[in-house]
């Protein structure tokens, strides 16, 4: 499919760096070209070079893109890109990462997407796969590129968590289980608008058959705008209504309902994970368990011991009777929404704040006015957030740094209290990613005296 033909990657992150490997293994004469430098990108380039495979970086230019036969095209290259021009005059096949691995699979593709929710998900899958024996690799938007697992024989199931802009760039990419966990406001500064950005998550429908799979959110009303268009077995999940075929809450408790009769699954008092939205985590992931066979006694066990991932309310410290959070990943409002909705109202020191991604921050203010005593304010948009949410009546405080945020938030709290990290908004204005945010979170929580 690939042998010999002459490929070129736009971008030389980790997704650009595995599906450039991946065409070198398969045959392709690949190159890649990447409009940063780095020292991260200078070490790709150096291993790729001792691979034969060419690289530009520091800019894009035709001269070296101009024999291509096909752009792979990494997640969150503008439309505005020299390449991507470059292919659109020329007619030159377009793809993203996604797709080059997905038609080299020769094992069963669970796909999972939404705004909020998804790593936990393909990690709750992932451990409950493998604790039934299936041989499973966890990859995708989660950090491991499906590019560098793809080709691996030991793997029948890949269990891939997909982003917006990833299914952006799908062609024939079909799962056998489709995963659509929930749609809020999220990227709004790419996608330019909801109505596109919502276009984009149904599109991990696309190309599904009427023996595949859609496991889907009863109670999101954005994704039953389009259910009619759904081709695939629909399955739905609810936390508040039963459902005719799916999984739903009842008596506190996960039911099944795929076969024709109720099936206790989990007892949600012994869940580990916090919050209205781990308690639709767990339906999700309990309804793609079922639809491949697995039982409930290894997902009854799964979920017991199942801990909070890193940077999602994930607890730090308890020091002076004062609990300090670190909900870095939440990047967008209905994120944050969440995490206030699982800690005690009254109580919340809320650190909000970081570079803008087109979301209205105005739909915080009735949860703000019940939960949170004391806004902090930090980073590119802590203007426009304080505008936003005057209507909140919350006294509002406005810092330069995350120090300085968790040195307020020690001054201000009160035994009993949360200082919560869950910024609604990316981190890329002060730092690499969420991670490095939550993590100079978690240092400066520790440093406290």
């Amino acid at each position: 499919m690939y042998k010999n033909k002459r490929v070129t990657v736009v971008g030389l992150g980790v997704s650009g760096f595995a599906a450039a490997c991946l065409l070198k293994e398969v045959g392709a004469k690949a190159k890649v070209t990447e409009v940063a430098v780095n020292k991260v990108i200078l070490e790709r380039k150096k291993s790729l070079a001792k691979k034969g495979i060419a690289v530009e970086v520091g800019g894009h230019s035709e001269e070296f893109i101009k024999d291509s036969s096909l752009f792979v095209v990494s997640p969150g290259v503008e439309l505005t890109s020299l390449p991507l021009k470059f292919a659109q005059r020329n007619r030159v096949p377009l793809i993203g990462e996604i797709e080059l691995a997905s038609t080299l699979c020769s094992g069963e593709i669970i796909a999972v997407s939404g705004t909020n929710g998804k790593t936990t998900v393909v990690s709750l899958l992932g451990e409950i796969f493998k604790k039934a024996g299936k041989k499973t690799a966890v990859c995708g938007n989660i950090g491991n590129p499906f590019s560098a697992v793809v080709m691996n024989k030991k793997y029948s199931f890949f269990i891939l968590e997909i982003s917006s802009f990833q299914l952006q760039r799908i062609k024939n990419f079909r799962p056998r289980i489709a995963i659509l966990l929930n749609i809020g406001p999220d990227h709004l500064d790419w996608h330019q608008s909801f109505s596109s950005y919502k276009k984009a998550k149904s599109r991990i429908f696309l190309n599904q058959k009427a023996d595949d799979y859609a496991i889907l959110n009863r109670d999101d009303d954005c994704i039953s705008s389009f259910l009619p268009r759904i081709k695939a077995k629909k399955i739905f999940f609810s936390r508040g209504k039963e459902v005719k075929k799916g999984v739903f809450v009842k008596n506190n408790r996960i039911v099944a309902n795929l076969y024709g009769k109720e099936e206790r699954i989990f007892d949600l008092r012994k869940a580990v994970l916090p919050g209205q939205h781990n308690c639709e985590n767990y339906l999700a992931a309990t309804a793609g368990a079922l639809v491949v066979g697995i039982s409930p006694e290894i997902i009854r066990k799964v979920f017991q011991g199942f801990h909070s991932l890193p940077h999602r309310t994930e607890l730090v410290r308890k020091l002076k009777g004062v609990y300090y959070i670190n909900d870095s990943k939440a990047t967008n409002p209905d994120a944050t929404k969440s995490a206030l909705q699982t800690f005690p109202a009254g109580k919340i020191i809320l650190i909000l704040g970081g570079r803008d991604k087109g979301c209205c921050f105005r739909s915080l203010n009735a949860l703000l006015k019940k939960r949170v005593k004391q806004v902090i304010l930090l980073g590119e948009a802590k203007e426009k957030i304080e505008k936003e949410l005057k209507k909140s009546s919350v006294p509002i405080s406005k810092v330069n740094s995350l120090d300085e945020a968790v040195t307020s938030g020690k001054k201000l709290g009160k035994r009993g209290d949360f200082v919560l990290l869950s910024p609604a908004c990316s981190s890329f204005d002060m730092f690499t990613d969420y991670k490095e945010r939550g993590n100079v979170f978690k240092r400066a929580v520790r440093n406290l005296s």
